[in-house]
């Protein structure tokens, strides 16, 4: 029987059954005359993701209805419809005995029915709050909530992202239609630099965005607004960390890395990445930067180049925050109008 690269979400998995160069038809989702792979051969992967789970008929679900709440959809694909149970069973169908009782009874992860394991992330998790509350309103450079920076340091290291050079991005700024020069697109110098998400008061950093798009929101441009977007290009390879919370691949962090680890921490790793791109609002004061600022300057001491975080403004686009502006160079701007805007709302109370 043949899986195809249309029955996972996971790039990674996908990349696995492009190269063994192999068209046919799909025996689980259907797909005609597309890259397939023998499921077996997937094997080793897999056990590593069901020697997560242990059986709570309680509290779970069946081992392929748990999994895709755990990894929320990013290893099946919703192509399978039903059949990611009967796709699971072929793939470990030679160590099936193995993992039988998983098959007949509900699961959940084992660290959830483990005290020890599932409160590893309550003491950083408590720490951050207390923290990012002192520093805001009693204390400013002598800190007594500290933070294991050694246990945090760990965590931020298994997001560590490589850009290569030639790499774009944009960078957006309200104009007359004439427009800036690209000398003008680059952040302003350290005495003229408000206090942001993630740099301090007179410290400098380059924001940019992965689209024109995403610029122009982030710019919060308005209806007949001009603007000038410049584009930057990555002069030099660098490593920055990248906080976007849900962009991850679970089967490469299980082939390569402690996916239990993972996901006890997952959720630390996804509050920081929230204050990160909070979006900022009127009523918001410079102290409510200065948790994210303090991460931000963790991020640069340990020899990362800038830090990555999901757009508030713009849902499909990402930001950058560029601690070394200078491996960027401008490469050329244009100017434009923005003719249309469309708003959204929803009720917050009655």
């Amino acid at each position: 029987m043949n899986c195809c690269i249309e029955c996972f979400s996971s790039n990674y998995i996908k990349d696995i059954i492009t190269s063994n160069n192999q068209k046919g038809n799909c025996d689980f989702c259907g797909s005609k005359n597309v890259s397939v792979y023998n499921p077996e051969e997937l094997s080793l992967l897999f056990q590593n993701i069901l020697d997560l789970y242990v059986i709570d008929n309680k509290n779970g679900k069946f081992i392929h209805e748990q999994i895709n709440i755990d990894f929320e959809n990013k290893i099946f694909s919703s192509k399978l419809s039903n059949n990611n149970l009967s796709l699971l069973k072929e793939i470990i169908k030679y160590d099936i005995e193995s993992y039988e009782k998983l098959f007949n009874n509900k699961v959940i992860l084992s660290f959830e029915k483990n005290f020890y394991k599932k409160n590893l992330i309550e003491p950083l998790q408590i720490t951050w709050e207390k923290f990012a509350n002192e520093i805001k309103t009693t204390n400013r450079f002598h800190i007594q909530n500290v933070i294991d920076l050694e246990k945090l340091k760990i965590l931020i290291n298994r997001y560590r992202k490589p850009i290569k050079k030639g790499k774009l991005f944009y960078r957006a700024r309200i104009s007359d239609k004439k427009g800036f020069k690209k000398s003008e697109m680059f952040n302003p110098p350290p005495e003229k630099t408000k206090s942001g998400r993630a740099n301090p008061v007179g410290i400098s950093y380059l924001y940019l965005a992965d689209e024109i798009k995403t610029s122009l929101y982030e710019v919060r441009s308005t209806l007949y607004d001009f603007v000038t977007v410049g584009t930057f290009r990555l002069k030099k390879d660098i490593e920055i960390i990248n906080l976007r919370g849900d962009i991850y691949d679970p089967m490469l962090i299980a082939d390569n890395d402690n996916i239990e680890d993972f996901l006890i921490y997952r959720p630390f790793i996804s509050k920081l990445e929230s204050e990160l791109s909070k979006p900022k609002r009127r009523s918001d004061t410079e102290l409510d930067y200065l948790p994210t600022q303090y991460l931000s300057e963790f991020i640069k001491s340990i020899g990362y180049n800038g830090v990555e975080y999901q757009s508030s403004l713009y849902s499909n686009g990402y930001n950058l925050a560029i601690f070394s502006p200078e491996k960027f160079e401008c490469i050329d701007t244009k100017v434009y109008e923005i003719e249309k805007l469309s708003l959204e709302c929803k009720k917050v109370n009655e």
